[in-house]
Formats: C-alpha cells, sequence, structure tokens
C-alpha cells in the first residue's frame, strides 16, 4: 500500500514543503514508517516551477534545503489520498482545479480540528480522509481573535504567509506549522495503526 500526500500552498517555496518535510520527518521517527510505503509531496497554486526553498524555512526543518518548487497540476491532485492545503484560499483554489478532490482536501489545521473530534480507524489513507471528510460540520472551528487593530493573521483554519511580517513571526509561523504537520503524521498514523504507540 503506498499512502500518498500532498502538502500545497501558493508558491511551494515555504509553508509547503515545510509542512511535507516535517510530517515525512514524523512519519520516519515512528515505528510504522516501514509498513507504509508513503509518498510525500508538495507543490504550489502560483508556483514558478524551479524556485529555491526559503532560507527561513530551511533553517526550521532541515529537510528542505534542497527542495525546487512545483506547479500544482490535476494530475497531482488525482494521485494524492489527501490534500492538505496551508490556507482556505489554496484549498479553494485546489476545489476549482479538480472539483473531485474537495473531499480529500483539508488545509493542515483543519484536518486537525476535524481528527480532534475523537478516534479515526481507517484501513488506508483514503479512508481517513473520507472519515475527516464526514466530519466536515461537525466540530466547531476556532474564531479568529477579537483585536482587529493588530495584523491580520487570517483565518484560525491558515497557516498564513507571514513572509512580510518580520524575520521573528516569519519564523515563528513556520515552527509552528512544521509541529502542526508532525502532529498530523501522527494522528495519521495512529488512525492507520491503532496499536502502534504513538
Amino acid at each position: 500500500m503506498v499512502a500518498r500526500v500532498l502538502f500545497v500552498c501558493a508558491q511551494n517555496i515555504c509553508r509547503s514543503p515545510l509542512m511535507a518535510a516535517a510530517f515525512s520527518q514524523a512519519i520516519t521517527a515512528s515505528s510504522v514508517e516501514g509498513r507504509i510505503d508513503w509518498s510525500v509531496d508538495s507543490a504550489g497554486v502560483d508556483a514558478d516551477p524551479g524556485r529555491r526553498a526559503c532560507r527561513v524555512a530551511a533553517e526550521v526543518v532541515t529537510g528542505v534545503a534542497g527542495h525546487r518548487s512545483s506547479l500544482l497540476t490535476p494530475t497531482m491532485l488525482d494521485d494524492a489520498d489527501l490534500v492538505i492545503a496551508a490556507s482556505l484560499a489554496e484549498r479553494a483554489a485546489i476545489a476549482r482545479l479538480r472539483p473531485a478532490a474537495r473531499t480529500r482536501a483539508f488545509t493542515l489545521r483543519e484536518a486537525l480540528l476535524l481528527d480532534s473530534g475523537g478516534p479515526i480507524v481507517a484501513e488506508g489513507l483514503p479512508q481517513y480522509a473520507a472519515a475527516l471528510d464526514a466530519r466536515r460540520g461537525t466540530v466547531e472551528p476556532p474564531r479568529a481573535p477579537a483585536f482587529r487593530w493588530r495584523r491580520d493573521r487570517g483565518n484560525p483554519l491558515d497557516v498564513v504567509d507571514v513572509h512580510t511580517f518580520g524575520s521573528r513571526p516569519h519564523h515563528r509561523g513556520l515552527a509552528s506549522a512544521a509541529e502542526d504537520a508532525a502532529l498530523l503524521a501522527r494522528r495519521v498514523l495512529r488512525a492507520l495503526d491503532p496499536a502502534s504507540a504513538l
């Protein structure tokens, strides 16, 4: 069985390669990793192919260093069992590009929120994605902070592109996204192998 996960952001130089690398590292560190063949990739809805990864992303997760950007294609979406978008904007772009992928596409934080609604047991990654999709509308989404005088950090379900917010917020935002991607990997593994101690 090959489990195919695709991470998507806008340019594929920062958020999605970082999330893919953090997810892959968490999979590799688990005892379940050898029982499933994993394919973890990333792409961008507006990517200029071949660009180097963001320097800050490479500092946060070492596996990002050699990354080169790729443009998201319908075939990539067709092949993926689970599609994780950085934000609601990218999730919407995925749905426009390949409407059939909507049931397998979630933002990173949306997937974590839906998974927190109780244990999921799945025979494979397609069943895990279907279980998340079945929970849409059943879990209360987080509310945006009430401090409107601060810079807009987007929807709480988004991993916001924080390049323009300065180096410290950029580093913090990417570190948080890496932690969330690793947490998602552990939750996926728990769903696919409930007997494992993760």
